[in-house]
């Protein structure tokens, strides 16, 4: 499998009749991609997969629309409880695009198909980096993107929604879900092919400790990017909070150590 290790068939997953989304906006030419919980299980994470999410090309979200519901998905109506974050300036509701079922009389949990404007996840799809950046998975016309393309889009959209106020915090909360579980299945050798300053935030935004420190993390990404600083002025320039915590657990530790060792007299 080109980019990902198949473990199996997708026809013989449980969500084979969300999948078909995919294969259906393939053959009608459409520029999408897979995201979310379905890249997780594919690498090999056990997670259930709750949405399966599609990307598509922002001007051809309609259309996407209108050919599955003519292809037999059903428009789900009203607010999506779980992503609603009334407080929000963007996106106060949910998700913005359209969720879709394939059956309408199941069980509420059953699977939805969400799409989801490709500039939400960060996701370039224009046709250049569309033909270099995703593929079909194998005996499918299923379409997934590749590990490194996923992986800068998630850090790209997490950086942006960390620095600024106003997002969905819910919608957030999934994103970097998604970016830890990546992270887990994703090998170091192929971190080290990202770019410097997305190196920079993968090394840094999980370990440190304060808000304020990870909203710098990003700022700091953004700087090298540009080419404002260096990586290691950035580096410096970041709170670490968490190497004064492990210094003073080792200092505990080797205090308990060394008293058991040599326990007080009387």
């Amino acid at each position: 499998m080109e980019d990902y290790r198949a473990k199996g068939r997708l026809q013989d997953s449980v969500v084979w009749p969300e999948f078909r989304a995919s294969e259906i906006l393939e053959i009608s030419g459409l520029r999408h991609s897979i995201v979310g919980d379905a890249i997780i299980r594919i690498l090999g994470y056990p997670l259930v997969i709750s949405d399966l999410y599609l990307a598509i090309a922002d001007e051809q979200l309609q259309d996407a629309y209108s050919i599955l519901l003519d292809n037999g998905f059903n428009d789900v109506p009203g607010v999506d409880l779980a992503y609603r974050y009334e407080h929000a300036i963007e996106s106060p509701a949910g998700w913005p695009g359209y969720r879709l079922v394939v059956d309408p009389s199941a069980q509420l949990q059953a699977t939805r198909v969400m799409l989801v404007p490709a500039t939400f996840w960060h996701l370039n799809l224009e046709p250049e980096s569309f033909s270099a950046n995703t593929f079909l998975f194998p005996d499918s016309r299923c379409r997934f993107p590749r590990r490194l393309f996923y992986l800068h889009a998630l850090i790209d959209v997490i950086s942006e929604r960390d620095q600024k106020s106003g997002f969905n915090t819910n919608i957030t909360g999934y994103f970097k879900l998604q970016y830890s579980y990546l992270l887990a299945v994703i090998p170091k050798d192929l971190i080290a092919l990202l770019s410097e300053e997305d190196r920079f935030f993968v090394d840094l935004f999980q370990k440190v400790l304060l808000p304020s420190a990870r909203k710098k993390v990003c700022l700091q990404r953004q700087q090298i990017r540009m080419g404002c600083i260096t990586v290691e002025a950035a580096r410096q320039s970041i709170p670490r909070k968490d190497l004064a915590l492990a210094a003073l657990k080792r200092k505990y530790q080797k205090g308990t150590i060394n008293l058991a060792d040599n326990p007080p007299c009387g």
